[in-house]
This record gives C-alpha cells, structure tokens and sequence, in this order.
C-alpha cells in the first residue's frame, strides 16, 4: 500500500490534480474499476458529497475489505467498496455519471471493459488513465503498455467514442470517452 500511496506518486499522478481536469458534480455516480487501495475513488467520494456515491470496484478481497476500514476512517459513506470478477461487476447498468479505469486498460480481459461500458449512463463518460508507452523509472512492463491510440482503439470496440487525450502528469495520458449509438 506504501508504494500505492506514496508522497512520490502524488508528485507523478495527483488525484486531485486529475479531479481537477475531470470535475465531478455534487450528487454524481461514479464507478472505479480496479480501484486498489482507492487512491482515486477516496478523493472522487469527497467531492461528489454526501448524496453522491462512489463504487470502488476491485476483484481482491483485501483491498475490498480495506476500502471499507478507510470509507470509514474517513467519513466517507458515500464510497461503497465492491467484490468484483473480472468478468461481472455487481451493479445495475447504465448507473455511473464516470467510469474510472486507472491504470487498468492494459491488464484486464476484454469481459471487465465490457462491464464497466455496461454500468455508464447514456450521457456519461468513461476516463481511462494509464501509463504512456515509454520508459519511465517506474510502471508495468513497455511490451503491455497502450499507446492513447491503441488504448482508443480498444475502447472503440466496445462501443466508446473518444473525445479528449491529455497528458496528466510526466508518466500518463488520459482519455475521455463517451457511449455512442442508440440507447442500450
């Protein structure tokens, strides 16, 4: 958790910096996928306020349960940690304002895209965070990175339209995409 968590990846990936560039409304839904230790879906509870909700969503038991000893540790009831599989998420479609992968993409099977595109509502947005295809001192191996256009690519297929890259940071790039079609 130190690693996940530490005063050298905040200098790197800010989460607020990244809530900053992706704001969210009092009262909005929002899903991480794979949120580890939450260190995007704590900072995303607080600023979606108390009639908000936050799905952290994870597939190890441990950090699930530690999410649930830190929501409350920190007065979050809005941050509603779930047991996930990687190929079904426990929760009703089309319920997130976001959907968060963060650092994620290029590690889960096609199935855990599929669901998370099912829980976002018609008008939101998925945000895929993750890290550049170059060197850099830390990260997962270059051969499994994305490049925003494969990781676009990718989420084309699911059925997403991309309407912004950014750089966040030295390491990342964000992606914003939304649903596109008729209704699910």
């Amino acid at each position: 958790m130190e690693r996940l968590e530490s005063p050298e990846r905040r200098r790197f990936q800010d989460p607020d910096a990244f809530w900053d560039r992706f704001p969210l409304a009092p009262g909005s839904t929002v899903v991480e996928v794979g949120a580890g230790t939450g260190y995007f879906a704590i900072p995303a509870a607080r600023r979606v306020g108390a009639k908000g909700r936050v799905y952290a969503v994870d597939v190890s038991a441990d950090l699930v349960e530690l999410l649930q000893e830190r929501a409350r540790a920190e007065g979050l009831p809005q941050l509603v940690p779930v047991l996930s599989h990687s190929d079904r998420i426990p929760l009703a479609s089309e319920i997130a304002d976001v959907v968060l992968l963060a650092n994620v993409l290029h590690d889960v099977p096609p199935e855990t895209v599929r669901e998370a595109v099912r829980l976002v509502k018609r008008d939101g947005r998925i945000l895929n965070a993750d890290w550049k295809k170059e060197e850099t001192p830390m990260g997962p191996p270059l051969d499994i990175r994305l490049t925003p256009g494969e990781a676009a690519h990718l989420l084309r297929t699911h059925g997403l339209e991309l309407e912004e890259t950014l750089e966040i940071g030295p390491y990342h790039y964000a992606l914003r995409l939304r649903p596109r079609g008729p209704p699910r």
